[in-house]
């Protein structure tokens, strides 16, 4: 199981969505790309976001940095990788709201390690109220995904990964540096074609799918969304 560096981002007030998406692919992106090799950096990629998939009672976010970081292939040079650190969130004052912008490293676990066709989804997911990290993560990894993979012809899923947040997560130095929020829960990464199977058919196995979600998420502070994926670094 990988780990990932997972950064959902909402916009400092003055900019539009265009705005921000503009500066963080044209101009902090390629920073990144500088100072990867000192930091170790050897995938980065950005999800910016295009729509939500469906309304919440939380701001959707408006794009997320996702980075894998291979520590063996970082600088020794402690001056230098501290340097590289303090450019890159330096500039990421320049458009993120560090507020309202979550960071964790998060353990990859690939439900089904296919394609990446199209959009992709994104659901950043908080727990329900009442249920431990531990327990939301059983029944979203045991019950909730199993549910929708089993059934193909209705849900489409040709890829979805499941990021998971460990305990420890908000004991972080990158989210001690920027004053971060504390973590959600998990991160979903779907990708889905078209349904097959009969029109009636998927709308009951929808609503009974989505009747599970409140079992062990708070669907109101989940932001679901659909989003284009730029590969800065790494493979496409």
């Amino acid at each position: 199981m990988g780990k990932r560096i997972i950064f959902p981002l909402r916009r400092l007030g003055h900019l539009t969505r265009d705005e921000f998406q503009a500066y963080w692919r044209t101009s902090h992106g390629p920073l990144v790309a500088h100072h990867a090799s000192t930091l170790g950096i050897v995938r980065y990629q950005q999800v910016h976001t295009l729509h939500e998939a469906r309304p919440t009672k939380v701001p959707c976010f408006d794009g997320v940095a996702e980075l894998w970081v291979d520590p063996s292939r970082r600088s020794t040079d402690a001056n230098a990788v501290a340097a590289a650190s303090q450019a890159l969130l330096d500039d990421e004052r320049n458009f993120i709201d560090h507020s309202n912008s979550p960071i964790w490293i998060a353990d990859e676990d690939p439900m089904l390690d296919g394609p990446k066709i199209g959009l992709r989804g994104t659901a950043v997911l908080r727990r329900r109220d009442g249920i431990s990290r531990e327990d939301f993560k059983r029944h979203w990894h045991d019950i909730h995904a199993p549910w929708a993979l089993g059934r193909p012809d209705v849900w489409g899923f040709v890829r979805y990964i499941q990021n998971h947040t460990p305990a420890n997560a908000d004991d972080n130095p990158l989210a001690r540096e920027r004053n971060a929020p504390p973590a959600f829960d998990g991160l979903s990464e779907i990708y889905r074609v078209a349904s097959t199977a009969p029109a009636d058919e998927v709308a009951r196995l929808r609503d009974e799918l989505l009747a599970d979600e409140p079992n062990f998420m708070d669907v109101d502070a989940s932001p679901v969304f659909m989003g284009e994926v730029h590969v800065i670094i790494g493979e496409p």
